[in-house]
C-alpha cells in the first residue's frame, strides 16, 4: 500500500493546477495524480482547436451556469480571476496574448506549451503521477480515504476530486459517473453543453457545410429565453457553431426552438424594401437571382423552399402573401429543439456535484472532511471563450491553496 499525503483523482486542467499549487505550497508532502488516460493533459491539447483558449479577460460569474452558479463564483472570482491565472502562468514561464474579443491563448498559440509549463513545474516540485490507472474502489478511512486501482491501493490524508465530466469530444473516455457514486456525492442531473444542437428539419441537408452570419434565438414556450450573434454552420439534422453552443445548454433539453435571423442587421420593414427593390430591378430573372450578394447560392433556395416559393419562379410573379412569407423566414426562421443525450459531440457538460455541499471557499465537501471537488465534476458550466478553462484553473489554485 502506497502512502501519501494528497491524491488528485484526475489529471486535466482543474487536477493538474491543484497539484501543482499544492506542490508549490506544501514542498514536503507527497502529492500524486492519478489518471485513467495514458497520460495527463490529453484534453487540454485540443481546447481551442490545439491553441489553448486558457481564460478570458471578460470572465464574470455571469458567463457561467448551474444552480447558485452566480453567488459561488463571486467569491471565487473576487481572488483567483483571469488576471490571477494569467500572472501564474507567466510565474511558470508561459507567455500569452488577449485576442480582440479578451479571449487569451499562449503565445506559441500551441497547447502543448501550456500542458509542457505544467508538467515540468510539476516535475521539478516534485509531484508524481500514476497514468493508466482505473480506479475500482474508493473507501473512507479514519484519517483519510483509500482509493483502489487496478495495480495498487493508495492510503491518502486527502483526496481532490478532479475527474471532469461526461463531455467526450477529445475522445476521453471519462470515469466521473462511477467516481461520483463510489463518494455517494450529491448530483444534479447531466446533459451535453457547447455542444451542436439537434433540430428536426429535412430542408437543412443542402445546406450541409454551410456557414453564415446570424442572429440566433433560443424561444420556449413562447418566449425569448437568450439570443447570440456569430457564425452559425449547418450540418445534417444539426445547428452548429459558437452561438449555438452557447444555447445548447437549455436547447438540448429539448422542448424549445431556436430562431435565425439571416439579416440581424436589418430591420424587417427594411429587408422587404431590399427584396421589393431587388424583385423590380429583374423583373424578368429567376428568383434565385434575387439572393446575390446577399445569401449563399444554397441558403437562397432553402429560404425559398420555406416559403413554398418554387425555385423556378420569375421575380415578377411573386405575390404580395410570397413576398411576406419570404421576409419572415428571412428574418425568423424557425426549427424545433430535439432532446439530446449525446456527449459525444459536448465540449463540457451541464450538471454535476451540487455547490450547496461545497465550501466556495476552499473547495471542501462541507460534510466530508479531506475531499474536495473542483472544475468540471462540479455543477458549474461555461460559455465558450475561454471560460470553462478559467474556472477549472481557479478551482484547482483555490483548492491547491487551502489543502
Amino acid at each position: 500500500m502506497q502512502r501519501m499525503d494528497i491524491a488528485v483523482l484526475g489529471g486535466g486542467a482543474a487536477g493538474m493546477m491543484c497539484a501543482l499549487r499544492a506542490a508549490e505550497r506544501y514542498p514536503d508532502k507527497r502529492i500524486v495524480i492519478i489518471e485513467k488516460a495514458d497520460r495527463v493533459g490529453k484534453k487540454l491539447l485540443v481546447t481551442g482547436n490545439g491553441r489553448c483558449n486558457l481564460t478570458n479577460l471578460s470572465a464574470s460569474p455571469a458567463s457561467y451556469h448551474g444552480e447558485g452558479s452566480y453567488a459561488f463564483l463571486n467569491i471565487l472570482f473576487s481572488k483567483y480571476n483571469s488576471a490571477a491565472v494569467i500572472e501564474f502562468f507567466r510565474s511558470l514561464g508561459l507567455m500569452t496574448y488577449a485576442d480582440s474579443e479578451g479571449r487569451v491563448y499562449p503565445r506559441t498559440n500551441l497547447a502543448s506549451s501550456v500542458l509542457d509549463v505544467l508538467r515540468l513545474n510539476l516535475r521539478d516540485r516534485g509531484a508524481e503521477e500514476l497514468c493508466g490507472r482505473t480506479v475500482t474502489d474508493i473507501r473512507c478511512r479514519d484519517h483519510g480515504y483509500e482509493i483502489v486501482t487496478q495495480d495498487e491501493t493508495i492510503l491518502t490524508e486527502k483526496l481532490v476530486v478532479a475527474v471532469g465530466g461526461r463531455a467526450d469530444y477529445a475522445g476521453r473516455d471519462s470515469a466521473n459517473g462511477d467516481i461520483l457514486r463510489m463518494l455517494r456525492l450529491p448530483v444534479s442531473p447531466l446533459s451535453p453543453s457547447l455542444s451542436p444542437v439537434r433540430v428536426k428539419d429535412d430542408a437543412l441537408r443542402p445546406l450541409k457545410g454551410v456557414r453564415a452570419d446570424a442572429a440566433v434565438s433560443l424561444i420556449r414556450s413562447g418566449r425569448t429565453i437568450r439570443t447570440e450573434r456569430g457564425e452559425v454552420q449547418f450540418a445534417d439534422e444539426m445547428l452548429s457553431g459558437i452561438c449555438v453552443f452557447n444555447l445548447s445548454r437549455e436547447a438540448n433539453k429539448g422542448g424549445c426552438e431556436i430562431a435565425l435571423n439571416l439579416l440581424p442587421d436589418m430591420e424587417p420593414e427594411a429587408i422587404r424594401t431590399e427584396l421589393c427593390a431587388r424583385l423590380n430591378r429583374m423583373p424578368d430573372a429567376p428568383i434565385t437571382d434575387v439572393f446575390a450578394g446577399m445569401f449563399h447560392k444554397n441558403i437562397g433556395l432553402f429560404l425559398l423552399k420555406s416559403s413554398g416559393i418554387s425555385p423556378s419562379s420569375v421575380c415578377n410573379n411573386i405575390s404580395d402573401k410570397e413576398l411576406n412569407l419570404l421576409c419572415r423566414q428571412i428574418a425568423d426562421r424557425r426549427f424545433v429543439c430535439e432532446k439530446n443525450t449525446d456527449f459525444k459531440k459536448a465540449q463540457v457538460t451541464a450538471g454535476g456535484v451540487k455547490l450547496a455541499c461545497i465550501d466556495p471557499h476552499t473547495f471542501v465537501c462541507k460534510d466530508m472532511p479531506g475531499l474536495y471537488v473542483i472544475g468540471e465534476a462540479l455543477d458549474i458550466d461555461g460559455d465558450c471563450g475561454g471560460y470553462n478553462l478559467q474556472f477549472a484553473w481557479a478551482s484547482g489554485m483555490c483548492a491547491g491553496d487551502s489543502l
